[in-house]
């Protein structure tokens, strides 16, 4: 299975048994003024802003610049120390550092399912709001 389609089955995973969405977005490199900040616009660009109760996650990487970061709504973001959303991201940094990129990914999207699972429990009454995709720029 390509990585790709790997990523795209742990997002399906991922957001089972609660109301969160999960977007993976990479890029070589970020535009911009720092990783956040890029996240944070393709957090919008990609309308995870718009997802009903405000749980949509995004995980951003920008491989070349050895960089990665979660963009969470209002709906989930406060439900963890801040410090959770940083090991989200060193996840993904172990991945890249033990050479195996998708390990690190994969679990970064695990540790994202886990926070939706008791931020935002429940029955998805709004089904799902986005695609599990991938996107790149």
């Amino acid at each position: 299975m390509g990585e790709r389609r790997a990523l795209q089955a742990a997002i399906a995973a991922a957001e089972r048994s609660h109301r969160g969405e999960i977007r993976v977005h990479l890029e070589s490199r970020y535009a911009g003024d720092g990783p956040v900040r890029r996240a944070e616009i393709l957090f919008h660009e990609l309308g995870l802003d718009r997802t009903q109760d405000g749980t949509g996650v995004l995980l951003y990487v920008a491989a070349r610049d050895r960089k990665a970061a979660v963009f969470a709504g209002p709906g989930v973001y406060g439900a963890r120390e801040p410090g959770f959303w940083n090991d989200v991201a060193a996840a993904v940094a172990r991945g890249y550092a033990d050479g195996d990129r998708i390990a690190g990914l994969l679990r970064a999207v695990e540790m994202i399912g886990e926070i939706l699972r008791s931020a935002a429990p429940g029955e998805d009454t709004a089904g799902n709001e986005l695609p599990n995709q991938v996107t790149t720029t």
